[in-house]
C-alpha cells in the first residue's frame, strides 16, 4: 500500500488530499449533528412525557381527592352518624331501618362519583352496603386481606389492585379502608370503597400507548396498584430504579440501559396517598425519526463527495500547471541541457520553486567552470580517500564485540558500547570537515581506547598526559591520534593476554614553534622490516600508519615528521612531531 502511494502521481495524491479532508469534515459534522441532535430529542421527550406523568399525577390526585371529599359527606351524612351512635350504644334493633336509611346514601355517593363500584360498611352489629349489590357471604370482613391491613396498620389505607372479596362478580377493584370519625367512642368500624382498577386505569392513562410511552401506576410496597399484561411493564415494576423510586417518593426522570436497550423513565409521586405514576418508553421508538437523518447525512455525504472529486481534479490541474512546467525543464536537464530555464507569469511558491531553480542552475554551470580548474580538489579528494581506509579498522572489531555481548545478554556494556561508538563517529566525522581541534582529537582517542579495552577486557590500560593546557585549542587535521594508539593495540598487544600499557603524552617545543605527540606501549615490538613497511604503507594487516604519514605529508609538507622506535620484546614508542600553524583551513 505504502509503495502503490509513493508511486502514484502527485496529481492524484492533491485529489486524494483534497477528498479526505473533505470526507472526514462531512463525516465529523454529521456525527456531531447527528449526536446533538438525538440528544435534543431523547431530552425533549423526557420533559414532554414529565409533563403529561405529572399532569396525570394532578388528575388523579384531584379525582381521588374528589373521592375523599365524597366519602367524607358520606360519613358525616345523617343517617350515617345514626347508624354510628346505635353501634356505639350496641342497639340492634333500628339495624335494618339504618340499611334502608343509608341506600339512599350510598347511592347518592356511587352519582357524585362515579369511580366508586361499591361501598361497604363494616360494624360490630353488622355489615352494611348498597341493596343491589350481591354480597359474598362465604367471605367475612375479618377473614379478608383488607381487614388484616387495616387492622394491623390503623390508618386510611389505599390497598392495590385485586378481586373484590366482598362481593360476586369477582371485579377487580382498588379499595380505600376508612375509619369514621365520631365523638363517640366507635371500635372495629370500617368504610371499604371499592374502586373500579378499569376505571382507575383509564383515568391514568395505562391502557394508552401515547407516542410509545407506556404508563402504571405503583404502590409504596413496590407494588402495581392495577395488574398489567405488559411483559415490558412487569419487568420494570420488578427493577432496582423503580423499587428506589417508589420507596423515595422521587419525581423525575432518568434513562436506563436494559438489555442492550436504552429505555426513558418518567416517575411522579401523588400527594393523597403514597403512590407514584412511571411512564417508560423506548429510546429506539423516540428517535425512531433520525433513521431520516441518518439517510440524509449518507446521501449529503455522497453528493459532496461526487462535487469535491469534481472540484478538486479541476484545481488540482489549475495548481499543478507550474509544477508540470518546472517538470519539463529538469527533463531537459536531466538530458545534458544545462540552457533550459523554467518560465512563469505566475508568482506563487511553486512559480518561486522554478524560479530558484533557474538560479540554481546558474550557479552550477559557474560551479562547473570552477571546479575543472581547481587543483584543490584533487587535494581533498585524496585525503578523504586516505581518512577512510582507517575506519573499517575499529568499527568491524567493535560491532563484533557488541553483536557478542548482546548475545551474552550483556545489554548495559552494549549500550554504553554503542554510544561510545556514536560518539566516536560524530567525532570521526567532524560534520564533513577535515580540520578539527586537537581537545576533539583527544576524546576521540579516548573513547576509541574505551572501546577496544571493551572489546579485549583486561589486555590494556592506558593514560594520557597534556604537558601544555593551550595544546586542545590548535587545530589539526582529524583521526591522527587513533592510528598510533590501534597500532599498540592490533600489534603490540596481539601475543599478550593482560599487562599492556599505552602511554599518550603530548607537549610543546616554542622553540622550533611545534608541538609533539608520543605514544608508547610495552608490547611485543616489532621487527626493523616490519617498520620498514608500516611506515611504507605495504603490510596488509590493517594498519594505518602509513596513511597517517601521507596525509600529514598533505597538510603539512616536510614540516611534520614521525618516527618509530620499536624493538621484538621492547615495546614501541612511536613520536610525532606537528608545526604549531599550518592547518587552520576549514574548521
Amino acid at each position: 500500500m505504502a509503495t502503490f502511494i509513493s508511486k502514484a502521481p502527485f496529481r492524484k495524491k492533491l485529489i486524494a488530499a483534497f477528498m479526505a479532508v473533505t470526507l472526514l469534515s462531512i463525516l465529523i459534522t454529521s456525527y456531531f449533528s447527528y449526536s446533538i441532535t438525538s440528544n435534543i430529542l431523547e431530552e425533549n421527550a423526557l420533559k414532554l412525557t414529565q409533563d403529561t406523568v405529572v399532569k396525570t399525577a394532578q388528575t388523579l390526585d384531584e379525582k381521588l381527592s374528589k373521592l375523599t371529599v365524597v366519602m367524607m359527606t358520606f360519613m358525616i351524612s345523617q343517617q350515617f352518624q345514626s347508624m354510628l351512635k346505635d353501634v356505639s350504644l350496641g342497639n340492634h334493633n333500628q339495624y335494618y331501618t339504618h340499611w334502608t336509611n343509608l341506600d339512599n346514601v350510598f347511592s347518592q355517593a356511587r352519582i357524585a362519583e362515579p369511580l366508586i363500584q361499591g361501598i361497604f360498611v363494616s360494624t360490630p352489629m353488622g355489615e352494611f352496603y348498597p341493596l343491589s349489590m350481591n354480597r359474598n357471604r362465604q367471605a367475612p370482613f375479618q377473614d379478608t386481606d383488607l381487614y388484616k391491613r387495616v387492622a394491623s396498620e390503623k390508618r386510611t389505607l389505599w390497598i392495590e389492585g385485586h378481586e373484590d372479596p366482598l362481593f360476586y362478580g369477582k371485579q377487580r377493584v382498588v379499595s380505600l379502608v376508612l375509619e369514621p370519625i365520631a365523638d363517640f367512642p366507635l371500635k372495629d368500624v370500617y368504610v371499604v370503597v371499592n374502586i373500579r382498577e378499569d376505571g382507575l386505569r383509564r383515568l391514568a392513562g395505562t391502557e394508552e400507548g401515547n407516542g410509545g410511552s407506556r404508563r402504571f401506576l405503583m404502590g409504596a410496597g413496590g407494588t402495581l396498584v392495577c395488574s398489567e399484561t405488559d411483559p415490558l411493564v412487569t419487568e420494570a415494576a420488578e427493577s432496582a430504579l423503580v423499587q428506589e423510586v417508589t420507596r423515595e417518593g422521587l419525581t423525575g426522570y432518568t434513562s436506563v440501559n436494559k438489555d442492550g436497550n436504552t429505555y426513558l423513565f418518567n416517575y411522579a409521586r401523588m400527594h393523597v396517598n403514597d403512590w407514584t405514576i412511571l411512564a417508560i418508553q423506548s429510546k429506539d421508538y423516540v428517535l425512531k425519526d433520525m433513521i431520516y437523518v441518518k439517510w440524509m447525512i449518507v446521501l449529503i455525504t455522497l453528493a459532496s463527495f461526487l462535487i469535491t472529486l469534481f472540484v478538486s481534479g479541476a484545481f488540482a490541474r489549475y495548481l499543478l500547471k507550474p509544477l508540470q512546467k518546472l517538470q519539463r525543464v529538469m527533463k531537459r536537464v536531466e538530458s545534458n541541457d544545462l540552457t533550459a530555464r523554467f518560465e512563469s507569469l505566475q508568482e506563487d511558491d511553486l512559480a518561486q520553486v522554478g524560479f530558484r531553480f533557474n538560479r540554481m542552475l546558474d550557479q552550477i554551470v559557474v560551479l562547473i567552470d570552477e571546479v575543472k580548474g581547481a587543483e584543490a580538489s584533487k587535494r581533498n579528494t585524496e585525503i578523504k580517500a586516505l581518512s577512510a581506509q582507517m575506519d573499517p579498522h575499529f568499527l568491524y572489531n567493535t560491532l563484533n564485540v557488541i553483536y557478542w555481548k548482546l548475545k551474552l545478554k550483556q545489554v548495559d556494556q552494549s549500550q554504553t558500547m554503542v554510544v561510545s561508538l556514536s560518539r566516536l563517529f560524530q567525532l570521526g566525522l567532524n560534520k564533513g570537515k577535515e580540520i578539527t581541534t586537537l581537545e576533539k582529537e583527544l576524546e576521540h582517542v579516548r573513547l576509541y581506547l574505551e572501546l577496544q579495552a571493551s572489546c579485549y577486557e583486561n589486555l590494556f590500560e592506558y593514560s594520557i598526559l597534556v604537558k601544555d593546557p593551550s595544546l586542545p585549542a590548535l587545530t589539526v587535521p582529524r583521526i591522527i591520534l587513533q592510528p598510533l594508539v590501534e597500532n599498540s593495540i592490533l600489534h603490540g598487544f596481539s601475543s599478550m593476554e593482560s599487562g599492556g600499557r599505552i602511554s599518550i603524552e603530548l607537549d610543546s617545543d616554542p622553540s622550533a614553534e611545534s608541538w609533539s605527540i608520543r605514544v608508547e606501549d610495552n608490547g611485543c615490538g616489532m621487527e626493523e622490516e616490519v617498520v620498514r613497511a608500516m611506515l611504507q604503507n605495504r603490510q596488509g594487516k590493517g594498519y594505518a600508519i602509513g596513511n597517517l604519514i601521507q596525509r600529514l605529508q598533505l597538510y603539512y609538507g616536510g614540516k611534520a615528521r614521525l618516527q618509530v622506535d620499536s624493538h621484538p620484546d621492547r615495546g614501541t614508542v612511536i613520536y610525532m612531531s606537528i608545526p604549531m600553524k599550518g592547518a587552520e583551513t576549514d574548521v
